[in-house]
């Protein structure tokens, strides 16, 4: 460093130029300040403005797909929050629909039980009755068959042929004795 303060007093001493010390040449350096100058007007007026439109451009659609994603991101939660809600609604009307059919399951078993005992009853009823002819059949015959042998037995006793006369006897001492 003190070699180059050195040159520059040398150089202010002799009274010499001090661009000239450092190796600067005054023509060459005003053409080239002159090229960057048109090159700056250049690049103003014909390159960055295309430049810039469409980075301008870029910068919109990048806002564009910004909001878009936001607005995807907005109905997505919405739906979201839809088909929740929609979910939790048919876990209510299954549960209702389940209720509803266990009500009517219990009806229905309630009913047939119900038409199994009348059924049962009419069975029951109709086999007493049947019972109950068949016994006065059966009775009917016993009695019938009573009737000839208490007839054959009073045939044998008094050796003689017993009528209808001496039946409805018979009968009538059978009913006064029943």
């Amino acid at each position: 460093m003190q070699n180059i303060l050195t040159q520059f007093a040398e150089a202010e001493a002799e009274g010499g130029d001090l661009f000239g010390t450092l190796g600067i040449d005054w023509t060459a350096l005003l053409l080239q300040t002159i090229s960057f100058i048109i090159l700056v007007i250049i690049l103003a007026k014909w390159i960055y403005p295309p430049i810039a439109a469409m980075l301008d451009r870029h910068d919109k659609k990048i806002e564009d797909a910004m909001k878009a994603a936001e607005d995807a991101q907005k109905h997505a939660s919405e739906s979201e929050a839809k088909t929740a809600e929609l979910l939790e609604q048919s876990r209510i009307d299954a549960a209702g629909i389940i209720e509803a059919a266990k009500v009517e399951a219990a009806e229905i078993v309630s009913k047939a039980e119900e038409d199994a005992t009348t059924k049962a009853e009419v069975i029951v009823s109709n086999a007493r009755a049947d019972l109950e002819r068949d016994v006065e059949q059966a009775r009917a015959a016993l009695r019938g068959e009573m009737v000839d042998l208490v007839a054959l037995a009073t045939e044998k006793i008094i050796d003689t042929k017993i009528d209808a006369a001496d039946e409805k006897i018979i009968n009538s001492v059978i009913e006064e004795h029943k």
